[in-house]
């Protein structure tokens, strides 16, 4: 893919999960896209506790994780901080301020997002945060701490 079918691939992405449209989400995915997790995450379904295939990366990203893990009665942004494309390569920076249903908790994580575009689909999905504030925030039991 040139950069210019790349950046609006991946501008309808990101408007179709600030709009909730589960459609477009799983439209603009390729259906053996691969999610690649932070090393440090093990709680999302997959074969190997950091990869997450096709429709299940749709119904992740689409809802299920927002809902399971914030109180969506409370704010929720997701700002795009910064978009770099170059090809069929895009890097995405966002900022994701919400509340932590579980804890109640002030929830403000950087991500960094590095797709990998081909046929006008995303075809993997590398994802960067720091998940030990994520846990924390969530009131995970991190080795018998919390």
């Amino acid at each position: 893919m040139d950069t210019e079918q790349t950046r609006s691939l991946i501008a309808r992405y990101y408007k179709a999960l600030t709009t909730g449209d589960l459609q477009t989400v799983k439209d603009c995915l390729a259906e053996d896209v691969v999610w690649q997790l932070p090393q440090s995450v093990t709680t999302v379904p997959s074969d190997d506790n950091r990869r997450v295939f096709g429709e299940e990366v749709a119904a992740e990203l689409g809802g299920r994780t927002v809902k399971k893990n914030f109180d969506l009665s409370k704010p929720f942004n997701l700002e795009i901080r910064n978009i770099v494309v170059d090809g069929g390569m895009a890097v995405v920076q966002q900022r994701l301020i919400a509340t932590a249903k579980a804890t109640g908790s002030d929830y403000d994580n950087q991500y960094c997002w590095v797709y990998t575009c081909e046929n006008d689909k995303i075809v993997r999905m590398e994802e960067y945060a720091d998940t030990l504030y994520a846990a924390r925030s969530m009131g995970q039991d991190l080795k018998g701490e919390q």
